[in-house]
């Protein structure tokens, strides 16, 4: 396999420019052996070919090529495992997405939308319907223009507001290198207190304030609509679906 051809062919079909483009130099750093970069670059090309039909929409693919590179920083138990890993934190970050987008209010329907298209649908069929789901999302200019600036302005907050942020942004970083799985939830709860503790530290707030117990909670939402999802697909794409419970 030529590998830089393989390199630009992706770089193509998600439209990411040269200067944005570091998959290269990220696989690199994950991946040491030549066969693994082979397999893992194989399956990256598999799993974005399933979007074919959504590839001109290029907030779409923005958003599937940081499914990428998020999912490179796991490191799975196989490096054969690595493809149904990546589509599973995908669907996870598309509806996220999603239930950002609806701001919430149509969190259920998410939910048994998908709930329903994973008892019925093999893998494509699945993309093709939450792909068609997020459609519009992606074509709402609105939306795209809020999310620019959320990235390229700087906004002032008051003190804790600030604080608020940067610990939900440390936690959604640290859930992101974490091998979520339904089987070691509790060790995760643990982790993520643990984590969450040891970075509210570096402020002088009491971890009994009510600030706190709430910005715990929210936190604890964050592994929640992990945990959700994931329980929606561990046995996926196997055609059994009995979800495992979360406790």
């Amino acid at each position: 396999m030529n590998l830089s051809s393989v390199y630009d062919e992706i770089k193509q079909f998600l439209s990411i420019s040269d200067a944005n483009f570091n998959l290269k130099q990220n696989i690199d750093n994950y991946f040491s052996s030549d066969k693994n970069k082979v397999e893992i670059i194989s399956d990256i090309l598999n799993f974005i070919n399933r979007f074919s039909m959504f590839k001109d929409i290029k907030p779409f693919m923005n958003s599937l090529y940081r499914c990428i590179n998020n999912t490179l920083e796991i490191r799975p138990d196989s490096i054969f495992d690595f493809e149904e890993l990546l589509i599973k934190n995908s669907i996870m970050h598309f509806i996220q997405e999603y239930v950002n987008y609806t701001k919430l209010t149509l969190k259920d329907q998410v939910f048994n939308f998908l709930t329903d298209s994973l008892e019925r649908l093999e893998t494509q069929p699945l993309i093709i319907n939450l792909g068609l789901l997020l459609k519009p999302m992606y074509q709402d200019q609105a939306y795209l223009d809020s999310l620019n600036k959320t990235q390229e302005v700087e906004v002032k907050y008051d003190s804790f507001n600030e604080i608020d942020i940067q610990i939900k942004n440390h936690i959604d970083n640290w859930l992101k290198k974490q091998d979520i799985s339904l089987n070691n939830q509790e060790v995760l709860k643990k982790g993520l207190f643990y984590e969450f503790n040891k970075f509210v530290s570096n402020y002088n707030i009491s971890l009994e304030s009510e600030k706190i117990k709430i910005l715990k909670m929210e936190i604890m939402e964050m592994l929640s609509m992990k945990l959700t999802m994931l329980s929606l697909i561990e046995h996926f794409p196997d055609d059994s679906f009995e979800p495992i419970s979360i406790k």
